[in-house]
């Protein structure tokens, strides 16, 4: 299975690249494409940018230039919900993603609802999920499996926070992760995302301090993926 890594930012996919050979560097709209080879395994790592819609667009554009590619799993940073389950440092494996700022409730549908595709919920693809769970805890990572809440806003209000818990039952929160699964559940490409947490409880602050290490967690459970997958 030749797999896609999906980062929002440069330096999510950073120690990704650096453990790796890049064979090619290539432009597919605004992201930024790298094939690469980690020992005898080819990959590909996109840099999308920040926010849904460039994560939409990025593995859009991916998915139509590189037809070859069989699956995508978005690898980065996000936040968790219940620093109980998902403490700072630990990883969130998503089950499924919900879009909490798309909101047609005036008009009669659910919240999160996702008029095109007729989903709340976009669900992972369940063996990538076992995949990147296994890999986890292979490096040693606690890791939690659950639902991944995304928009396009920086999350810190603790009042926010607990109404994706209400709502949604989300265990993390990030600002690209549904919009990647909305677009592989489009093209139908196998998808799953690996959140390693860089903030818990003072979001602000622990975001700023450990971002630059949970990327480098998540790089490990990449190279374990690889290895296995």
């Amino acid at each position: 299975m030749l797999t896609c890594f999906l980062c929002a930012m440069d330096g999510e996919a950073k120690p990704l690249l650096a453990k790796s050979k890049i064979l090619e560097t290539s432009k597919v709209g605004f992201a930024t494409l790298y094939s690469c080879v980690y020992e005898d395994k080819p990959f590909f790592v996109g840099v999308c940018g920040i926010g849904k819609v460039l994560s939409a667009c990025g593995l859009s554009g991916i998915a139509v230039a590189h037809p070859e590619i069989d699956q995508f799993i978005n690898l980065g940073v996000g936040g968790s919900l219940d620093a109980t389950k998902a403490p700072l440092l630990s990883a969130v494996v998503g089950k499924g993603f919900v879009q909490h700022d798309m909101d047609t409730s005036p008009i009669g549908d659910p919240k999160a609802y996702l008029s095109g595709v007729g989903l709340i919920e976009v669900p992972a693809d369940e063996g990538m999920v076992k995949a990147l769970s296994s890999a986890c805890k292979e490096v040693g990572l606690s890791v939690y499996c659950g639902t991944i809440a995304s928009g396009d806003t920086f999350i810190i209000d603790e009042e926010i926070k607990q109404g994706f818990v209400r709502d949604f039952h989300a265990i993390s929160v990030d600002m690209e992760g549904a919009a990647y699964a909305e677009a592989a559940y489009v093209y139908k490409k196998p998808f799953a995302a690996l959140r390693i947490i860089s903030d818990a409880v003072d979001h602000s602050k622990e975001y700023q301090l450990y971002k630059d290490k949970a990327a480098e967690i998540g790089s490990e459970v990449a190279v374990a993926f690889l290895k296995n997958n």
